[in-house]
């Protein structure tokens, strides 16, 4: 199972902060702005992030990375895309928390559009669900 793939290797502070570095652009300074607010490096935020989901995720949520991550290329940075976003969107971030967060963002609309450019200049797309 990728997820399990996922959760394991960026659990990882160091693996995290690679991680998020590939993705890079404005998720990236996202997350620096984030870590920094919380006075922790932004590796160990992101793994802040994916254990919240981890422990939060309905089924539905679950459901919607895991099938995400398998139709993708690179899936682990796809999916760390994914918790991110989900995460920063407001439901699970105590910094941006929002009541109406949760009705505005439909975790499948995070997959759908959009391809997303990487550090190296190759590009990922995020999938439709």
């Amino acid at each position: 199972m990728r997820t399990t793939e996922l959760f394991r290797t960026c659990s990882n502070e160091h693996v995290a902060s690679a991680a998020l570095s590939c993705i890079g652009g404005a998720l990236e300074r996202r997350v620096e702005k984030a870590a920094h607010r919380a006075g922790i490096s932004r590796g160990a935020y992101v793994v802040r992030l994916l254990l919240d989901y981890e422990r939060q995720a309905d089924l539905k949520r679950r459901n919607i990375l895991q099938q995400g991550m398998a139709r993708q290329e690179m899936p682990i940075l796809a999916g760390l895309q994914h918790v991110i976003e989900s995460a920063l969107e407001g439901a699970w971030d105590g910094e941006t928390r929002d009541e109406n967060a949760k009705s505005r963002v439909d975790p499948s609309l995070i997959w759908s559009g959009a391809a997303a450019l990487l550090r190296d200049g190759s590009v990922h797309e995020i999938l439709h669900s």
